[in-house]
């Protein structure tokens, strides 16, 4: 009765970080609505605008192993909510702003360090200490959130902007956000009981590793892995490669997809609808790629996704040579569908590979790639279109990078470490 109790409480907590997430990433997604008004206000070149983006993606990324970390160290309700109290501060301050600089320190530093440490990486650590076998769903369902996000924020944030300029819009969301949050957090966030936890954290014991029907390579499954051992295997940084070029394809294009619609003469507010689709696709296909990830495997799971993001783009070429409101659509499903997979995947393949108590910090660690390759995808996508005055150079830039970061992940591969469940079934385990 004990076992069934704790497993329906893991599902309120996979609730309670898709909310989170939702509303976290509301306000990153919802930069490429903020960018257009801040341009039109400002004057800004497009470079600049960006680089604020991509500055905020490199901090938030770079305090991301400290906010996995302390995960396990004060546990996940302080993380949490010392995260949306200095969230809530930066977007304030972001409704002050006169100049440029401004935007960059209110914006760029302190909401970003809101945001990491109230985002991603720090729930993702909740959600993987709660579950083994189930982890491709769970992880699927709390990374939809983010979807939710797009879909809700993004035009919502558009509309405000709107009605009542973006000021307001930025006051709005400083209150609104963490107050939601930091509720949740008191009333629902805790540790995993040890029932949970002890296999996660004691998995390079020899008792683990022997009869784990998942584990392929024991040897590597044995090691209590440290940051600093990871960073030393080839896998690693297989896997931070690919998670750089995943990002970086999902930032550039995210970042200015509004502004190239517009470009082509589409209302603001239609492009942010055409954003929202993307929202509502990626909801459901991540819930798709984490359950496919744990039948067929994350190599093969992974190649499909991207194969849609390439698609994307290609509409988007299409696009710029032939305007067509159909072409719009065809984009948002396809690349909502490619982004999805580089979202939910890259923490189940982590997991694969460092599973454990330093998982957290780990995974902050590989984060720091994913930052990495965000903030240069956001920055170099505008400046190649202050320098030719097109996006279609950078779509053709992206599919190449589509491709490198497939390849990486077969290089990596997870499969040769951990079996996922479906595989375990197939092979007549024990599941």
């Amino acid at each position: 009765m004990k076992k069934e109790n704790t497993f329906h409480f893991g599902w309120v907590i996979v609730g309670v970080c898709f909310i989170t997430l939702a509303l976290v990433f509301g306000i990153w997604y919802a930069f490429s609505v903020f960018f257009v008004a801040l341009l039109k206000e400002f004057g800004w070149s497009r470079s600049v605008g960006a680089g604020a983006f991509s500055f905020f993606i490199i901090v938030s990324s770079l305090i991301s192993p400290f906010a996995g970390s302390m995960v396990y160290s004060i546990g996940p309700k302080k993380v949490i909510i010392i995260g949306s109290l200095i969230l809530g501060i930066g977007l304030a301050l972001c409704s002050l702003i006169q100049t440029w600089w401004q935007f960059y320190l209110f914006f760029s530093v302190i909401t970003a360090v809101g945001l990491g440490a109230a985002g991603w990486v720090p729930n993702i650590t909740i959600v993987q200490s709660w579950f083994k076998e189930k982890r491709g769903l769970a992880m699927g369902i709390i990374s939809s959130g983010i979807g939710v996000g797009i879909l809700v924020c993004v035009p919502s944030v558009q509309y405000l902007i709107t009605r009542v300029g973006w000021r307001m819009t930025y006051r709005i969301m400083a209150i609104f956000i963490p107050v939601i949050v930091i509720s949740m957090a008191i009333a629902f966030l805790k540790r995993p009981p040890k029932t949970i936890s002890d296999p996660l954290l004691e998995v390079g014991s020899a008792h683990t590793v022997i009869k784990d029907p998942f584990i392929v390579d024991e040897k590597w499954t044995s090691q209590s892995w440290t940051v600093r051992q990871a960073i030393r295997t080839k896998p690693f940084w297989f896997l931070g490669i690919s998670f750089f070029l995943g990002n970086l394809i999902t930032q550039a294009i995210f970042t200015h997809q509004v502004a190239f619609f517009v470009d082509h003469h589409l209302e603001a507010l239609f492009a942010s609808y055409i954003v929202g689709i993307v929202g509502i696709v990626s909801l459901g296909s991540k819930i798709l790629w984490g359950v496919l990830s744990d039948r067929i495997g994350r190599e093969i799971t992974y190649t499909i996704g991207i194969t849609f993001s390439i698609l994307g783009m290609i509409f988007l070429i299409l696009f710029h040579f032939f305007p067509s409101a159909a072409l719009t659509y065809f984009y948002s499903v396809s690349f909502g569908m490619g982004y999805a997979v580089t979202a939910v995947l890259p923490p189940l393949i982590a997991a694969d590979f460092f599973e454990g108590r330093s998982y957290g910090s780990i995974f902050g660690t590989l984060m720091i790639f994913v930052g990495a390759g965000g903030a240069f995808g956001a920055w170099v996508a505008g400046f190649v279109y202050d320098v030719t005055g097109s996006y279609v150079p950078v779509f053709i830039a992206m599919i190449l990078c589509a491709l490198l970061a497939c390849l990486n992940i077969w290089r990596a591969a997870p499969r040769k470490i951990r079996r996922v469940p479906g595989k375990v079934r197939l092979d007549g385990g024990l599941i």
